[in-house]
């Protein structure tokens, strides 16, 4: 876990036009993280709702909210009741999609390394860059490779090297496709509170993903 002290007030949005990208595991996984440090709220903006009863379990602060014009709305005041509001957004790039990128700090991209996923990531991709002509430059974005093959894998260098010129910034943290990753839902459990070889490296891997979205926003503050 991160030891820096959290800057209060933060909206971060786990965004994706598909579903099956990953978003509400990395969105819980990050509400988890955050709230062993800070006041955390997680926004269950996605219609099927998946991430809300495994919050519930973990004890962390919920609420749903599935209208644009209320999270429009109602973001700006989750933030200033609590230091970091967690949203996972919805598996499709519209309206929702939109007031969530009109509202948060940073947009934490999870995107699979396969030819139909890349081909499909520049739809958030261009809804990220309209968003940030319309707000001065942000959000901040952070794409990131998950549920890969394996670090080595012929399909993850292809990917990287197909999102190299990406105008969002690319994490260099890849999250491989591990079974306690997709098991820690059902077990009411994150990868952080597993005890076993394959969570240990999860939780790693998470933890420097999670640093580097903090450092991003650091930068973008201090700056």
């Amino acid at each position: 876990m991160s030891q820096r002290k959290i800057l209060p007030h933060k909206i971060y949005a786990v965004v994706n036009q598909k579903g099956g990208a990953g978003k509400s595991t990395t969105a819980g996984h990050l509400a988890y993280w955050l709230n062993q440090q800070c006041s955390t709220i997680f926004v269950d903006a996605d219609g099927q709702q998946s991430g809300s009863p495994w919050m519930h379990d973990l004890g962390i602060n919920i609420v749903g909210m599935h209208d644009p014009e209320q999270l429009f709305e109602e973001l700006p005041v989750l933030a200033r009741q609590y230091d970091a509001v967690v949203v996972d957004g919805p598996g499709n790039a519209g309206e929702i999609t939109k007031s969530i990128l009109g509202r948060c700090d940073i947009a934490i991209v999870p995107n699979r390394p396969s030819e139909f996923d890349l081909r499909s990531s520049g739809t958030i991709v261009q809804f990220v860059r309209h968003v940030r002509e319309l707000r001065g430059g942000m959000p901040e974005a952070v794409l990131f490779l998950n549920a890969a093959k394996g670090k080595r894998s012929v399909l993850l260098r292809e990917a990287q090297e197909a999102l190299s010129d990406c105008p969002l910034k690319l994490s260099k943290i890849v999250i491989n496709d591990l079974t306690c990753i997709t098991d820690a839902p059902g077990q009411r459990k994150t990868v952080f509170q597993m005890r076993s070889e394959q969570a240990s490296s999860a939780a790693a891997a998470y933890n420097n993903l999670f640093k580097e979205v903090l450092q991003v926003l650091y930068d973008k503050k201090i700056s």
